[in-house]
């Protein structure tokens, strides 16, 4: 398209603007758009805007007004231009009127005589009495001979009186958008002020019915439009000048055409602003829902009208229940029970929550906070004041009965044909009611659970499975409201001890899968009790072990064998042989592989806490024979390089159903996908062997005792776990899954006080780590950040000195390697953690790493990673050198080195710190920069020499600060002492280097 040129006169602008509206591409839109914008910005634009509004076409009407608030808002006038542009919009918006121009004109008319009040409010600050004045007179007169709006609104055409209020409300909604707390809009707010009498003057009479529908829903968006800039901008004199429309407001509910538009005024007023109400108005509102007007409102909704106007209705009744919440706990107060009492049925209404009852979850959230409200009203007055029979306590049972019949799942045709958001709003529903059902228990306490065990056992009795899997979910609900109490422990026993779980057994037959899986999650919520009732653990675990092949119920139920057996597994250990039985009569099946893990976990779990030690190493050594299958297995087909038919068994071992492949795959593949699986079940393990975190530790035990192996057979056993971890490393190296589980394995026995598999010998760890890694180096040195923690803060810390003097050359000698911190900032972020580790926790050995030039290179690599653009890596070096900064030694000898270090490490430290403050660094980065420079000036006397040096050196990256600006920053930063005030001063000056259009910049 050739390119369009600069209109010569105002037809051609017009022809341009109806061009605008017509089928274009977007490109020729684009350029139209271009060169009206750049006339609209020039000089001419003035007489443009002008000359269009005096055209016909609307759209052309319409662009002339848009060109008067370009011009408003970019080209500042002088008192009498600004006087001349405010006749001419007034000329304009009289003559659109007379007109018959279309609302498009005369909206944009309104928006720029607002405009120019929000620029020169100071020429006209009773805007709204001289629009009126104007409207009314059909004519621009004086400013200061308009008079109040009280007389001239009277006889003001519809058309008219429309206008006025669509001003009035452009008014409101552009004032709320101006900056509060801004000098420049001090007197705009206080005209605003000013104008607030003439307000509800226009609008009271449009209110009260003395004015056309549009006028009445007009006045209506008016008033919420001012009530909103109210709330942003309080103020006394405004709200008693806005508090007189609101009762009118009230009473247009009843009109239909009116209905919506005050529906949301007032919920939303409601929700936001209570205090606007005064007594007399809440008053109304209970009359206006005692009417039979709202009544049939009401019944609608329940009866499962969820059009926009009927959920509309129970949104304001919601909102009127939150402001009412004190008045509507007062169970003596009869209008405000029959209220309560209406809000309770809303969790009645027909339809599914969410996919058809939209109404529900707004009714839920009220009753949330109500019973929260009746919580702390409880607990604030004598227990014996508290009538359980009355209202409004009276109404916590058909809340609770609502809302478990609420929760129920539809048939499954049903629920399929939901959307994805419907079927997760659901969910979040039933979670709503889960925390809802927990905070009535604060009020009602056992009875709550016998309600739900009644209607568990109904639901068993009378197969009816959704009845059974709401009242299952509701119980399981409560289980942390009396996890550490026995109080319940014979009403819970009713459901345990029943045909329950022998119901559960015969499958999905009989009992739908989502019942049974929420059963089975009942068994895990309820751990603790079975804790304390062994005689039902048998069952239980029968039950669970018979699901865990039923892929649907693999992961609930093995969830709940692993809860089960933790809690439980000192009153289990007798029947360690069996459950290993089990697991070996599993794995002769499909069994899905996080199942096999938790599953794993489970059992260990059992073993850790088998008294004698050596049977704790057998049964073990029994568990391990398993994985070892495993791992022999994928080191068999890595060997092998060949394809495997999808159908071969094999597969199935190494795949879950939802994963598995429907074409050949290679063995290396299958061998890789055998081997995580295997090493998840080794994790799985060693988690479980973890000693329980309440488990009692022997603080006179001493501190530096060593623990080792406690038999030649445990000793075995963790060569064993070493050889698999090694031999899995090696051969399947490129995995990041598998190496990743490795080190994870690792770190599971760091933590651990007492002798067990994998609770190695640090010199064994140390082997380990510091051997070849052909990938995800920097998981094996976060690893040695971990154990080298756990050494310090553990039994070894004897070791820790010659520990790190063998993991901190390997480390240094990756870093090396890399060269460049940016060449893989994961591996450098972890390799200068471990190196402030070692700084830290043994200074004399880090500082006589060898070859002494390994050192030099560590230094100066922190010093790269500062001065990069990774921030994590560069969080690391922050942290480093703060550490390095105020590191303090016993020994005399490392106390020198460290001093020396300092000396000449300082200058280069400055410079990189001076380079990040002067613009280099990104602002989230500012505080951690911060940190050293901190400790810099309130441990070295020569800080402020290197600071200035730096400053003033010629790669200073900012040319935006002189050279005062530079002394005077040094000198707050010198003053402040490492104060946390100095992260302000760093913030102030990377701003000022950066230059004002970086004040948003990350």
């Amino acid at each position: 398209m050739d390119q369009i040129p600069i209109p010569g006169s105002l037809d051609e602008v017009e022809h341009l603007v109806n061009r605008l509206y017509e089928q274009n591409s977007s490109s020729a839109i684009s350029q139209i758009q271009e060169v009206l914008q750049r006339l609209q910005k020039s000089p001419e634009g003035w007489q443009v805007a002008e000359g269009l509004l005096a055209r016909h076409a609307d759209n052309v009407r319409f662009f002339g007004a848009l060109t008067f608030i370009v011009k408003l808002n970019t080209e500042p006038l002088n008192d009498d231009d600004a006087g001349s542009v405010l006749q001419k919009l007034i000329d304009g918006l009289l003559k659109s009127l007379d007109a018959g121009a279309g609302a498009i004109v005369i909206r944009k008319l309104c928006s720029a005589l607002v405009t120019h009040f929000i620029q020169y409010s100071h020429i006209w600050p009773l805007c709204l009495r001289y629009v009126v004045s104007c409207l009314q007179n059909s004519h621009s007169g004086s400013i200061q001979s308009a008079a109040p709006v009280d007389p001239d609104v009277q006889s003001l055409p519809p058309q008219k009186s429309v206008a006025a209020i669509w001003f009035a409300t452009a008014l409101a909604e552009e004032a709320e958008k101006t900056d509060l707390k801004s000098t420049k809009y001090i007197s705009l707010h206080e005209r605003m002020l000013s104008n607030a009498q003439d307000l509800g003057s226009l609008l009271v009479r449009s209110l009260a019915g003395q004015a056309d529908i549009q006028s009445q829903k007009e006045a209506i968006r008016c008033f919420q439009a001012w009530l909103l800039y109210a709330q942003r901008a309080p103020n006394e004199e405004l709200t008693s000048n806005l508090r007189p429309l609101l009762q009118p407001t009230i009473q247009c509910l009843v009109n239909d055409e009116l209905y919506e538009a005050a529906v949301e005024v007032l919920t939303d007023t409601l929700s936001n602003w209570q205090t606007f109400f005064k007594q007399v108005d809440y008053s109304l509102l209970y009359a206006l829902f005692d009417s039979l007007w709202a009544q049939e409102k009401y019944q609608s909704l329940l009866q499962g009208d969820f059009d926009f106007d009927s959920v509309q209705f129970g949104s304001l009744m919601v909102a009127f229940g939150d402001a009412q919440i004190t008045e509507l706990m007062d169970g003596t107060n009869e209008r405000s029970q029959r209220f309560l009492a209406a809000l309770v049925g809303l969790l009645k209404a027909d339809g599914y929550p969410v996919a058809e009852d939209k109404i529900f979850v707004p009714a839920l959230e009220f009753w949330s906070q109500f019973v929260e409200s009746m919580v702390d009203n409880m607990y604030s007055e004598p227990q014996e004041s508290v009538n359980w029979n009355a209202p409004p306590l009276s109404y916590l049972t058909q809340l609770v009965s609502h809302c478990w019949k609420k929760i129920q799942y539809p048939a499954m045709g049903v629920y399929n044909s939901w959307d994805s958001t419907e079927r997760v709003g659901f969910g979040d529903a039933r979670k709503d009611v889960s925390d809802l059902l927990q905070s009535v228990f604060a009020i009602s306490g056992q009875p709550l659970i016998t309600l739900f065990v009644n209607l568990t056992l109904q639901g068993v009795s009378n197969a009816a499975w959704s009845e059974l899997e709401a009242a299952a979910f509701c119980l399981g609900s409560l289980s942390d409201c009396v996890s550490d109490s026995t109080s319940c422990d014979d009403i819970l026993s009713k459901v345990f001890g029943s045909q329950l779980f022998d119901l559960l057994r015969q499958g999905q037959s009989v009992v739908p899968v989502r019942a049974r899986q929420t059963c089975l999650s009942l068994i895990e919520r309820y751990s603790e009790y079975f804790s304390r009732h062994a005689e039902y653990l048998p069952a239980a675990l029968n039950l669970l072990f018979s699901a865990v092949g039923d892929l649907p119920l693999a992961g609930p139920s093995s969830k709940s064998i692993h809860r089960l057996c933790s809690s439980c597994r000192s009153v289990l250990t007798s029947e360690v042989d069996a459950f290993l039985d089990q697991y070996e009569a599993l794995r002769g099946g499909i069994l899905d592989s996080l199942a096999e893990e938790r599953i794993v976990g489970a059992i260990a779990s059992i073993i850790q806490a088998l008294p004698n030690d050596t049977d704790r190493v057998h049964a073990f050594k029994r568990l391990m024979l398993a994985f070892g299958t495993d791992v022999e297995k994928a080191l068999q087909l890595k060997a092998y390089n060949a394809n495997v038919d999808s159908q071969d068994p094999i597969v199935a071992r190494a795949y879950d159903a939802a994963q598995r492949p429907t074409e050949p795959v290679s063995s290396s593949e299958i061998g890789l996908q055998i081997a995580v699986r295997a090493l998840r079940c080794l994790l799985g393990s060693a988690k479980g062997l973890q000693s329980p975190s309440e488990s009692f530790v022997d603080l006179e035990t001493e501190q530096n005792a060593t623990v080792v192996a406690s038999s030649a057979e445990l000793a075995q056993v963790q060569q064993d776990i070493v050889g698999i971890l090694a031999r899995l490393k090696d051969e399947f190296s490129v995995s990041t899954e598998a190496l990743d589980v490795i080190c994870s394995i690792l770190k599971a026995g760091f933590s651990e006080t007492e002798p067990g598999p994998f609770v190695l010998p640090p010199q064994i760890v140390t082997e380990f780590i510091t051997s070849t890694w052909y990938h995800r180096v920097a998981s094996a040195i976060s690893t040695a950040c971990v154990f080298v923690t756990s050494l310090a803060n553990g039994n070894f810390k004897n070791q820790v000195p010659q520990t790190i003097e063998r993991l901190l050359p390997w480390v240094a000698g990756l870093l090396q390697q890399l060269q460049d911190p940016e060449n893989d900032p994961e591996l450098a972020q972890y390799g200068i953690e471990f190196a402030q580790k070692a700084m830290t926790k043994a200074p004399g050995v880090f500082l006589q790493l060898q070859p002494t030039s390994s050192l030099e290179y560590l230094f100066m690599f922190a010093i790269k990673m500062l001065s990069g653009n990774e921030p994590l890596p560069k969080a690391a070096a922050a942290e480093f050198w703060t550490n390095f900064i105020t590191l303090k030694s016993s020994d005399q000898g490392t106390q020198a080195a460290v001093d020396s270090a300092i000396g000449h490490l300082g200058p280069i430290l400055a410079h990189t710190l001076v380079q990040n403050i002067g613009g280099k660094a990104s602002r989230s980065e500012l505080d951690k920069i911060s940190d050293p420079l901190k400790k810099l000036v309130v441990q070295h006397a020569r800080a402020k020499q290197w600071l200035e040096a730096a400053l003033n050196d010629a790669s200073f990256p900012s040319d935006k600060v002189s050279a005062g600006d530079k002394a005077l920053f040094v000198k707050k930063v010198i003053s402040l002492r490492g104060s946390r005030a100095t992260n302000q001063v760093v913030r102030e000056f990377w701003l000022a280097c950066r230059g004002s259009n970086f004040a948003y910049a990350s």
